[in-house]
């Protein structure tokens, strides 16, 4: 299983960029807010949030390299890479990344909001 680099669109517009193992539970931690130590700070309070892009590496090493160099992006490359995710690749060569990243494709992202719109998280339940 590999790890993941996501944009996420918060409900005042703004671009979260975050990494993780399970992109369909890390959606719903961001709709759930800021519990019990999960969620995101910045997310809790700009709520929803919606899966816009999403990348996957092989190691969790590679998914934060590859996060660090998109949070140094300005917000109009993010909206470019949410548009084109392809430009992953060209960001990955600028910032000297030399591992695989995969593409996302439409599907999966439509298939993650569907999902954690219906699922409840598992574990951690009080």
């Amino acid at each position: 299983m590999g790890c993941w680099v996501y944009l996420a669109r918060c409900g005042n517009n703004t671009i979260y960029t975050g990494a993780t193992t399970d992109l369909f539970r890390r959606v719903r931690e961001h709709n759930r807010g800021a519990t019990r130590g999960h969620g995101a700070k910045y997310t809790a309070s700009r709520l929803p949030v919606s899966l816009a892009q999403a990348w996957q590496v092989d190691t969790w090493s590679n998914a934060l390299r590859l996060e660090y160099a998109i949070k140094k992006c300005a917000r109009t490359e993010k909206d470019l890479l949410i548009k084109q995710p392809e430009r992953i690749y060209q960001l990955a060569e600028r910032r000297k990344l030399d591992f695989l990243i995969s593409e996302v494709s439409g599907d999966l992202l439509q298939e993650t909001e569907a999902k954690y719109l219906t699922e409840p998280l598992q574990g951690n339940e009080g």
